[in-house]
């Protein structure tokens, strides 16, 4: 706590370095804390008018002493103004840890350091949750599509998605989370994955695939980096329709398909919309058709 109160003050005094002011930013409490300063300014004193208050003393002083209620004197109400500024504070300290919310937009991978120095690059569309001020007792992140991880050495490093865990101490690797398949790479180090009571663990150049919650075998990988880094999009038995997902989040279009039960295997490249269709609706004997204004895309 007291390593917060010195980080707040010094923002207040304007002396926090640009990683600091990051640091603040990306856990939400930048935000919180300039709202407690302008509350703070709104805050006014009344009005004190010298020559008015003299002419009513010597009013007082011509009439018979009564008794009367004493108004709040100009100390005591700077004294009360401190004290909400300080429970204001203290709420601010005290409240629950805030989320961190990080998201690529559609078309677009994003990289981002968490409070420890681990780096996560975000593949389009993607996002992970945790909470900055609880992280050295407890380094879980919450992921919702897909994201590569370097994590620095330290305690358990937990990757939590609807479909899995995966667990690592410190290493690189990849997890791909959307619809009802977890597909994880390990480059570095050792990655635990788990589903639904399976568990396997992952060394270098090896993968996993999880299929509707059964895990699949493991399968060796000849790349270093996730294929979505150098822009190439790779599916493993996936639906069909995550498939189309994936286009539209790459090229930022709508895919309009009925296709529900097929699966694909296979991959496309991320500058090119058209070839992207053909290397999946090829093999499927599906024709696909690009609209007019190139947003909109009817698979029949």
């Amino acid at each position: 706590m007291k390593g917060r109160d010195t980080l707040y003050a010094r923002w207040l005094s304007g002396d926090l370095s640009s990683e600091e002011l990051q640091q603040l930013k990306s856990s939400g409490e930048l935000e919180q804390l300039e709202a407690i300063v302008k509350s703070m300014e709104q805050l006014q004193l009344p009005n004190y008018d010298k020559e008015a208050a003299f002419k009513k003393l010597k009013e007082k002083r011509q009439k018979k002493p009564v008794a009367k209620v004493v108004g709040m004197p100009i100390r005591w109400m700077i004294a009360a103004a401190a004290s909400l500024i300080l429970l204001a504070v203290a709420w601010f300290l005290m409240r629950p840890s805030p989320e961190a919310r990080f998201m690529a937009q559609n078309g677009s991978n994003q990289t981002f350091d968490l409070v420890d120095g681990s780096e996560v690059i975000l593949n389009d569309g993607s996002e992970i949750i945790y909470h900055p001020k609880d992280w050295e007792n407890s380094r879980q992140v919450k992921l919702k599509g897909e994201a590569v991880f370097d994590v620095e050495k330290g305690s358990d490093f937990v990757v939590q998605t609807q479909n899995g865990t995966v667990r690592v101490l410190g290493t690189r690797f990849n997890v791909r989370a959307w619809g009802s398949n977890l597909y994880v790479e390990c480059y570095h180090g050792k990655v635990e994955v788990r589903s639904k009571g399976q568990q396997t663990i992952l060394t270098p150049n090896e993968a996993i695939n999880v299929v509707n919650g059964k895990m699949q075998d493991e399968q060796l990988i000849q790349h270093k980096e996730p294929l979505w880094i150098a822009g190439s999009s790779r599916f493993y038995k996936e639906s069909i329709q995550e498939v189309f997902a994936e286009i539209e989040r790459q090229f930022d279009v709508k895919v309009r398909h009925t296709q529900k039960q097929r699966s694909f295997s296979g991959s496309f490249q991320h500058d090119d919309l058209e070839a992207a269709l053909k290397n999946i609706c090829k093999p499927l004997g599906i024709r696909y058709t690009i609209l007019d204004d190139k947003k909109e895309i009817l698979i029949e």
